[in-house]
């Protein structure tokens, strides 16, 4: 199955699953590239490798696709400020995927967790 067709699957299920999150995903633009090793936002649009998709299952691009979807939707990019990037995108990834996992969504192998920051913002956990 190509890229789109695992895209418009993967949208299909989380309008069943997880109406909200197939919501928030209706208005983000969606990039193919090989520029990055996995997937990511700036803001705008998101993008994923697609060979990177091609070697997730099916939950596992979900959870993948939310997590892309929700660093878009609570506007992590432009919340960032004069931070530290990478350690920014640590605190987001934290937050993100507790949101992931208590929707019980699956994430991909090597998400980075902690479940003891999950229920603080990412300025919180940043700051943490």
């Amino acid at each position: 199955m190509n890229f789109s067709d695992r895209l418009s699957t993967a949208h299909l299920r989380l309008r069943t699953r997880h109406p909200f999150f197939a919501t928030l995903a209706l208005f983000a633009p969606v990039v193919s590239t090989e520029t990055i090793a996995t997937a990511g936002t700036d803001g705008t649009s998101l993008f994923f490798n697609e060979k990177y998709v091609a070697s997730l299952n099916d939950d596992e691009f979900d959870g993948l696709f939310v997590h892309e979807v929700l660093h878009l939707g609570l506007l992590h990019v432009h919340r960032r400020g004069n931070r530290e990037s990478l350690k920014w995108n640590i605190a987001c990834d934290i937050v993100v995927n507790g949101m992931i996992r208590n929707s019980k969504l699956t994430l991909p192998k090597g998400a980075i967790e902690d479940r003891e920051l999950y229920k603080f913002s990412a300025e919180e956990v940043y700051d943490k």
